[in-house]
């Protein structure tokens, strides 16, 4: 919720948060499972910056994002998989609500088009231009927000399967 809050006034969750929030999560780990919980939290951690450090260098999503998925991942361990695939659906549906709301859906999947295509005319792949490093960020959404829908999802799930 802290994250959402900084992510929403500012567009940046800091590190501050993030970095506590890691070394909680292993520690939490390690008191409940010992050794195989150590691992487990790592691997938490892994998953989200792993496969998700090409969307921050295209700068499709931002690092904080990517930190709180591996805070999550730190408590939840490789369930962390569960929550960013709640995360991404739930990122997408925003996402498209946003753009109905502002009107440019249309025109944001024509400038995606365009992107797409352009990366395949050149043989790369360049960094997203959605303005939000000019200061315009009437394209981006808090992806925070769809995190906390996503671990929220994942922890009804757990809590109905028992």
């Amino acid at each position: 919720m802290a994250a959402v809050w900084f992510d929403v006034r500012s567009y940046r969750i800091p590190n501050l948060l993030t970095i506590p929030g890691i070394l909680a999560g292993v520690l939490y780990s390690c008191l409940t499972k010992g050794a195989e919980g150590l691992v487990n939290s790592l691997i938490g951690i892994g998953i989200p910056v792993g496969m998700l450090i090409l969307l921050h260098i295209l700068r499709m999503l931002g690092a904080g994002d990517i930190k709180l998925l591996a805070v999550v991942g730190g408590i939840i361990g490789y369930s962390v998989l569960n929550v960013m695939l709640f995360s991404f659906i739930a990122g997408g549906i925003l996402s498209v609500i946003h753009m109905l709301h502002h009107h440019s859906l249309v025109n944001r999947l024509h400038v995606f088009w365009n992107y797409f295509l352009s990366c395949l005319r050149t043989g790369t792949i360049i960094p997203y231009k959605s303005g939000f490093d000019e200061g315009n960020t009437e394209h981006t959404i808090h992806f925070s927000i769809a995190i906390l829908i996503g671990y929220s999802v994942w922890l009804v799930g757990k809590a109905v399967m028992k």
